[in-house]
């Protein structure tokens, strides 16, 4: 796969970031480290028969809850999103914290809020 002289070619790494479940099935945001190159690139994959559901354009950043979000409902599965208290990011409800009255996503949430819940 690709000619390994060539810069960027060769996956030589892949780093599976948290699974989060959404609608009983476990998914995975998966890093993709390229031969000779700094970029990155970044999949969506269904971890139960590792199908990678960014197929046909993977992310050059690390997906928002909003783009991993809108991938899922190409393939048919409605992913909840809410807002984070906090910053008011839009983040998946699948990898948010309840606290108090409302939500906070992974960006906000720390030990602080983890003691108060």
């Amino acid at each position: 796969m690709g000619n390994a002289s060539r810069p960027g070619t060769v996956v030589v790494r892949e780093i599976d970031h948290d699974p989060f479940v959404v609608n009983g099935e476990q998914y995975v945001v998966r890093e993709l480290v390229w031969n000779g190159i700094d970029g990155r690139s970044y999949d969506l994959v269904r971890r139960s028969d590792d199908q990678v559901l960014t197929e046909d354009e993977s992310f050059d950043f690390h997906p928002t809850d909003a783009q991993i979000a809108a991938v899922l409902e190409q393939h048919g599965l409605d992913a909840e999103l809410e807002t984070c208290k906090m910053c008011r990011k839009e983040i998946l409800v699948a990898t948010a914290h309840r606290h108090d009255s409302g939500w906070v996503g992974t960006c906000c949430w720390d030990e602080r809020l983890r003691m108060t819940a």
